[in-house]
Formats: structure tokens, C-alpha cells, sequence
């Protein structure tokens, strides 16, 4: 029997534990591997800087990449089969404001499966990264892109599926979601509190997965959370990391002394955004690991956002899982992660109860 034959057997053993704990000392040792497969059915068009006749979004930068400079700023949409073009979600990468694309395969895999299980057509930019461009640009260009979003949909497409014409079509949005993962989780539930009345009429839900919401790294969980080999317990993802060295990560985004400076705004960290903004937010999910260090920026959030009356705020907390585990779905080429899969469902039901 070739030795890839035995160890696919092997894999088909292996329980979900086992795979949770083998993903976890991988991500531990840097040797995972994230998720690169697309949603069938749902079809990619590039929009890029330029293309829609507006000066704000997408906007064009560049990046220097070696001995070469890279234009950057094409957003993508992502067009489930049979979608009602009215419906649609803006989605934010993360990558700690300083590195990863739209058109990278782990976040293509991403966006492509929200756009089919909620059958909405899902938007994700390009924003700004640091650090050619600091604090704040990428909210700036996340509010940019979501007030785009709420006057523009996909294009039209032929039968064959071309396009006709530009890359967007000029029509009003029905439902509106935003939604973003780690930093654009942040950055979601940000660029949502800034909106104006004309957006926040059709904005349905924000939602948050591994939200980065405290750029302090002031939450108890960075204590209680910490990677453990022996027991295999805790954040993998981010191993080694503590207070000192996540503060250090946001200053790339906020500049130097940036916490200190920027810390509290609201923009930068909305889980110190006063009560008027959090009150003014549309419906939230927040979905987050109790293996993360960020674990409480999620939870305690939402215990801010009970006790100030907001009327539908929900935080999910998943057993067992780390930062960013809804990236692990085909279980760093070791399975089928049940809990990835299990979390986009759970969007794929919210999402559907808010919509009009």
C-alpha cells in the first residue's frame, strides 16, 4: 500500500478532536496551511480603480514589493448563482492592517463561500495597508466602499456570462451587510458606526469573525488564552504573542506611540466606542474561539452592547477554536473542519432572518 493511500486512511479516522489538535500544533509550528478552494457556482469580477467614475472607491495605491511597485486597490465581487443583485455584503480581509488582498486565495475561498451559503453578492476590497498608509486609511476606505456599496450593485451579465459594459450597475441596495474577519472585523463594525442616515436604512447586520476590536490588547483573555504544547489549549495561531508584542503589531497600522494616541479612538478600536455609535449600530454577530487571545474583545463587547439596550447583538463563542478558524475549513489539508463549516452556516441563518 503507497504511503499516501495509508495516510489518507488514517485521516478518515482521525475525530474531529484529533484534527482540532493536530491543526492546532501545526499553527503552532507555522506549518498550517489555510483554505484555497472557492464556492462552486459563484462567479468573480474584478473591479478596479478607475472603472466606476468615482474618485473614493476603489482607490488606487501602490505597494513596493521588492525591487518592483505594485498597483493596487481592485476590489472583487463575488456572484452567487441566482442572487437577488439588491443584496449585498461588503467584506474586509484581515491581515492586522498590513498585509493580504482580495485576490489572495485564502480570502477568494472566504468571500466566495459567504456569497453562497447567504446567497448575497459579496464585495471585497482592496483597502490601504500600512505602512504606506497608516491610520486611518483603511477606515477611510472601508466607509468609502460601503457608502459605494449602498447606490451600486454586480454588473449585468450576458448569457454567457460576460459582462456587459462597466463592472457595477447604479441601483440601491435592498439589504446591506458588512461583514470582516480579525482586523476587517474591527474595521467592520468601524466603518458601520460612521455611516449616514441613506446607508444605515439598508444596512441589515454587521458581523464580526475574530473581530480585532481593542488595539490596547487590554482584555483579560491575553493572560488567559495562551498557547500551551503540553495541553494543546489556546491561541496557536497567535503563539508567543502577549500584551507588549500585540500592541507593537497595532503600531504598524497606528504609527509610532500609536496606542498611545490612537488606541481609544473609536475608529481604530471600536470596543471603546462611546455609547451613542454602539447604539446606533445595526443588528451584530460577533463569532469568536475560546482558544483566542482576543476571545473577551468579542465578548465583553457584547456585554457593553446588552447593557446599553442595544436590541440585537449576539457574540457565539466556538469551543476549542482559535483566530480566524473559519480559514481552516478543509482542516490544513487534513479534513473536513466541522466548526468552520458549522460557523458559516450559523452566518448563512442570521443573515437570512434580517433580511426585509
Amino acid at each position: 500500500m503507497g504511503k499516501r493511500v495509508a495516510e489518507g486512511i488514517k485521516r478518515v479516522k482521525q475525530s474531529q478532536r484529533e484534527l482540532e489538535s493536530s491543526i492546532l500544533r501545526r499553527c503552532a509550528s507555522g506549518r498550517d496551511r489555510l483554505d484555497k478552494r472557492l464556492a462552486t457556482g459563484v462567479k468573480i469580477i474584478k473591479v478596479a480603480p478607475g472603472s466606476t467614475g468615482s474618485k473614493d472607491f476603489p482607490r488606487l495605491w501602490k505597494r513596493d514589493e521588492g525591487d518592483r511597485t505594485k498597483i493596487r486597490g481592485s476590489a472583487e465581487w463575488y456572484i452567487p448563482r441566482r442572487a437577488d443583485l439588491r443584496r449585498r455584503m461588503l467584506f474586509l480581509h484581515g491581515g492586522s492592517y498590513v498585509v493580504y488582498a482580495p485576490c489572495d486565495s485564502v480570502y477568494r475561498s472566504l468571500a466566495s463561500r459567504l456569497a453562497s451559503q447567504c446567497g448575497l453578492c459579496v464585495l471585497s476590497i482592496d483597502y490601504r495597508l500600512a505602512p504606506e498608509h497608516r491610520f486611518p486609511a483603511a477606515f477611510e476606505d472601508a466607509c468609502a466602499a460601503l457608502k459605494w456599496l449602498s447606490v451600486n450593485g454586480p454588473p449585468e451579465v450576458n448569457g454567457q456570462g460576460k459582462v456587459k459594459g462597466a463592472p457595477f450597475s447604479a441601483s440601491p441596495a435592498r439589504d446591506l451587510f458588512v461583514c470582516g474577519d480579525s482586523a476587517g472585523g474591527g474595521l467592520a463594525l468601524a466603518a458601520s458606526m460612521a455611516q449616514r442616515a441613506f446607508v444605515r436604512e439598508r444596512l441589515r447586520g454587521v458581523i464580526g469573525l475574530s473581530a480585532w476590536n481593542d488595539l490596547t490588547a487590554s482584555t483579560p483573555s491575553y493572560d488567559t488564552r495562551q498557547w500551551c504544547p503540553e495541553q494543546c489549549w489556546g491561541d496557536a495561531v497567535n503563539a508567543g504573542v502577549d500584551r507588549k508584542s500585540g500592541r507593537e503589531e497595532a503600531e504598524a497600522y497606528l504609527g509610532r506611540r500609536g496606542v498611545q494616541l490612537h488606541g481609544r479612538d473609536w475608529r481604530a478600536s471600536p470596543f471603546f466606542a462611546p455609547a451613542g455609535r454602539l447604539r446606533a449600530l445595526p443588528s451584530v454577530l460577533l463569532q469568536v474561539g475560546d482558544f483566542e487571545l482576543i476571545l473577551d474583545e468579542s465578548v465583553l463587547l457584547h456585554k457593553r452592547l446588552e447593557k446599553l439596550g442595544h436590541p440585537d447583538a449576539r457574540v457565539d463563542v466556538y469551543p476549542r477554536m482559535w483566530h480566524c478558524w473559519h480559514q481552516y475549513e478543509e482542516g490544513s489539508g487534513l479534513g473536513t473542519l466541522s466548526q468552520a463549516k458549522k460557523a458559516l452556516r450559523d452566518v448563512k441563518k442570521w443573515v437570512e432572518a434580517r433580511i426585509t
